[in-house]
């Protein structure tokens, strides 16, 4: 496995810095982790109390329409400050086709989750106000793409949301191409700059962030729905285009699959780096799910390494679980416990028991009656994937909510 050098990143009263260690646990990811990022490129000049609530998405904040001088009306989100922020649970969790905040990989080495285009990259450690967290790191320039059977997932309606670090030295690049495999001219470019975006590759279309930002974390959401797109930048809408078209009888409503790139400097000192991306659906609610599919299969509730301790980013999802079951009283799910094959049978076994038996526990201490729920482990004997490789491993690593009645 690869070392890296350390590399330390001063952000506004706080420091980033790449380890060049062994892999961590996954202590933090998802909602949270990103509100940690936002809290590393702001002046920490909060009380702990405020801070804990800016880290577990308790800030509130307010999303407004506001009119630009050209006209358009734009939606922005700012926190009680008045400060632009992105938007507080922008992805459904039970809509997510696709996360991936690298906290469980192995640093040195590529990442699991993804297919390789072009260029060298690989995973590597930050440090973000005390926090280990997961990074892609890209040593040069290059292109990835996330690791499907088939590169149809996307559709015409779906979200993206990504956030990438930007060191404002020299030209600093991210690209979202959304790509139709079936269409000749079928792509389209998102590219996010330290300061906006630029669609379709125009500079002429470059659109600017209000304000100057330092050098730090940037928040991308992006919204396509049959032809509409937006794209929101910490919160602020500079992209909102009704009909999505590259001239006479190329509209583009739909697409097939995301690809990523990013221009680095290869220096080692000021390498790009992605810590969090997601794209969901706009699909199924997650009670209609379970009503047409009969389970709920959850590869983001995750554990400690050879533990049934919940990870901190798991309570999201559960709790999306938990609500679901508030608003249908009448439902009752068994709670599903799977491993992958590393382990022994013995150890997978009582291990998944363990597991599906700490995720019944946490719905009963919120409410849900015992009653309704059942908890059960398959150990590794029921993987959806055999193919062998850590994609497939992650996979059958899960936790499913299967519908009794």
């Amino acid at each position: 496995m690869k070392t890296k050098t350390v590399i330390k990143l001063l952000v506004t009263f706080s420091m980033v810095f790449f380890m060049g260690t062994t892999g961590f646990g996954q202590d933090l990811g998802g909602i949270v982790k990103r509100k940690v990022k936002k809290r590393a490129n702001t002046e920490l000049n909060k009380t702990v109390d405020k801070g804990l609530d800016v880290i577990t998405g308790k800030e509130e904040t307010t999303t407004t329409k506001e009119k630009r001088e050209d006209g358009s009306v734009i939606e922005v989100t700012r926190d009680a400050n008045g400060n632009n922020v992105p938007i507080p649970d922008f992805i459904n969790p039970g809509t997510a086709v696709f996360v991936d905040d690298f906290n469980t990989e192995k640093p040195g080495e590529f990442p699991s989750k993804w297919t390789l285009l072009n260029g060298t990259l690989q995973n590597s450690q930050v440090i973000a106000l005390g926090q280990k967290e997961g990074v892609v790191q890209f040593i040069t320039s290059s292109s990835l793409k996330p690791t499907f059977k088939n590169d149809n997932y996307l559709g015409d309606s779906f979200k993206i949301e990504v956030q990438c670090y930007f060191h404002k030295k020299g030209n600093e690049a991210y690209t979202l191409n959304l790509v139709n495999k079936n269409k000749v001219h079928g792509a389209y470019q998102i590219t996010i700059r330290g300061d906006g975006i630029v669609p379709a590759g125009s500079s002429s279309q470059y659109a600017r962030f209000p304000t100057k930002l330092p050098a730090g974390w940037r928040t991308v959401q992006l919204s396509f729905n049959k032809g509409v797109l937006k794209v929101f930048y910490e919160g602020y809408q500079l992209i909102n285009i009704p009909r999505l078209n590259k001239g006479v009888d190329k509209e583009l409503t739909e697409f097939t699959h995301l690809e990523v790139s990013a221009l680095s400097h290869g220096s080692g000192e000021y390498d790009s780096m992605i810590n969090y991306i997601s794209i969901a659906h706009q699909g199924l609610p997650l009670y209609k799910k379970l009503m047409t599919e009969g389970r709920l299969v959850m590869n983001n509730i995750n554990f400690e390494v050879n533990s049934y301790t919940l990870m901190n980013e798991s309570y999201a999802y559960l709790d999306e679980i938990i609500e679901m079951l508030q608003q249908h009283p009448e439902v009752a799910i068994s709670i599903q416990g799977h491993t992958d094959s590393d382990g022994t049978n013995e150890f997978n076994q009582t291990l998944s028991e363990n597991r599906a038996r700490t995720v019944m526990n946490y719905l009963t201490s919120k409410g849900i009656s015992a009653s309704r729920m059942d908890s059960l482990g398959h150990g590794e004997e029921k993987p959806v994937d055999l193919s062998g490789t850590e994609e497939a491993k992650a996979k059958n690593r899960r936790v499913e909510f299967v519908y009794k009645g």
